[in-house]
């Protein structure tokens, strides 16, 4: 993934359509109202988030299981939605990373907007293509 394009003000790019996709996104409302929602119990699970301020962009994970977290300054010019992406992107590439086997990976976001980027076959964002 190229950061580079963080660099930039927008990220727009000419539509790519992807019909198949090696991942789920599950956006469940009823899930979240249980204040204990039950979890796999051997699934790794992971929170996201990404934000901007005056001093800059930021994009961060953590681990419930295992548990580990991480942060990713962006620069200047990374949009809210740039750095929501760029932080599920990098969750998923430290799970693949570990290639872990038969285990279930959940990454949740607060981040609607980006679920739906990711979960659409046509994509209009550099940094989702």
């Amino acid at each position: 993934m190229s950061d580079s394009i963080l660099d930039m003000q927008a990220d727009h790019t000419i539509p790519v359509y992807y019909y198949s996709k090696i991942f789920n996104v599950i956006i469940d409302w009823d899930y979240w109202r249980n204040k204990d929602p039950l979890l796999p119990e051997d699934s790794l699970t992971w929170f996201t988030d990404g934000s901007r301020a005056n001093s800059g962009t930021w994009s961060g994970i953590f681990g419930l299981r295992p548990n580990r977290s991480f942060s990713f300054p962006l620069g200047k010019f990374a949009t809210v939605f740039q750095t929501e992406i760029y932080a599920i992107l990098q969750c998923a590439c430290k799970n693949i990373r570990r290639a872990y086997k038969n285990k279930w990976i959940l990454i949740f976001s607060d981040s609607l907007v980006a679920l739906k980027a990711l979960s659409s076959p046509k994509v209009t964002s550099g940094l989702v293509a």
